[in-house]
Formats: structure tokens, sequence, C-alpha cells
């Protein structure tokens, strides 16, 4: 799992490049994550200043550099525009297990990008970091999430309580999964 970050790994899929997220990016992943609806069941959004998302761009570097999670920007091909982020992180490796993440511009939902990035973070997840399990958790109501989800052959195993604090609320959490020998790296 070590050599995966040796040098920051791009994922390139039909329509989209995965790469680390840059400065650059600032005013881009800035209306991505101010995007109130983006936000709905996220605990860390919505931003409220650029600043605030250049301590994000620093966080994910730094967490890159300490082997704890790979955030990638998500950019189209065509245009280089950033849509999106994806990360995984809270690996476990000796049960060679990670948790996936993900934020996609509300402009951009309903194209199919959302499921091709992660089908690239998966495959990378469980061929180059020879992972066996990837999770993700979900706040009940974003039903879209789930259904990304489920056509990557993921399953729903279960909902932890009160698992997360998310705008001064606990919400519950759908604990999703997909282990390597259920992973089928098909193009739609």
């Amino acid at each position: 799992m070590n050599e995966c970050f040796a040098s920051f790994p791009r994922l390139e899929t039909e329509r989209l490049s995965l790469s680390q997220v840059q400065y650059k990016d600032t005013d881009q992943l800035y209306e991505i994550l101010s995007d109130p609806e983006v936000a709905m069941f996220d605990y860390f959004y919505p931003v409220t200043s650029k600043a605030e998302v250049t301590k994000f761009i620093d966080r994910y570097k730094k967490e890159y550099e300490k082997n704890e999670e790979i955030t990638w920007g998500i950019n189209l091909k065509e245009t280089d525009q950033l849509i999106g982020i994806c990360c995984l992180g809270s690996f476990d490796e000796g049960a060679r297990r990670a948790e996936l993440g993900y934020d996609i511009a509300q402009a951009k939902w309903g194209k199919g990008y959302a499921t091709e990035a992660i089908r690239a973070v998966i495959d990378f997840g469980f061929n180059s970091m020879m992972l066996n399990r990837i999770e993700a958790t979900i706040t009940p109501g974003n039903d879209a999430s789930v259904q990304v989800l489920k056509k990557l052959n993921f399953i729903q195993e279960g909902v932890f309580r009160e698992r997360d604090l998310i705008k001064g609320k606990l919400e519950d959490g759908i604990l999703m999964s997909i282990l390597k020998r259920d992973y089928i790296n098909e193009t739609p």
C-alpha cells in the first residue's frame, strides 16, 4: 500500500482525469463546496470562504504525505474543469480496508460523472492498493449517492445509529461496501 504514496496516482477514464487537487483549483472547489445542495449531507461543508478551501487543499496534501488519505480532484478531460473530489482514506492495512468519499458539482449531477470517477478509484483501490474492502457511509436521505454506489455493486450492510454530527444534529449512517470479489470492472 505504501508504494501508492510514492508519487500521487493519476487516474484516467473516458471523460475524466483524476489528479491531486491544486491551489489553482480553489475557485472551482469553492463553487462546489459552498453549494448548500452539495453540502447538505456533509459535516465539513458548506464552506464560507476561499480561505477555508485553501485549508482543505492543505489538509488533502498533508493527509497524502502522511499516507492517511488520497483525495483526487475530478476534472473533465475536455476542459480541465474541476467538477468534484473523491477520496480513499481511513486505511486499515491489516484488514486491507478503506473508506470512500466524494462530492460532485450540482451542475454535473445525473451525468454519470460520479459513477465514472468512483469506478476508477475503486479499481485503483483493489488493483493497485490491494484492498479487499471499500466502504462508504451515506447519510439517510442522500438517495442519489446510494443509487450511484448500488450501480457499482456496493451492498447496503446496515445503519449506524446517530453516527455523525452533521449541521449540529446526530445523523444515522447507511453503511455500504464492496469486496474485491464482488467488483467487476466493466465500462457501461
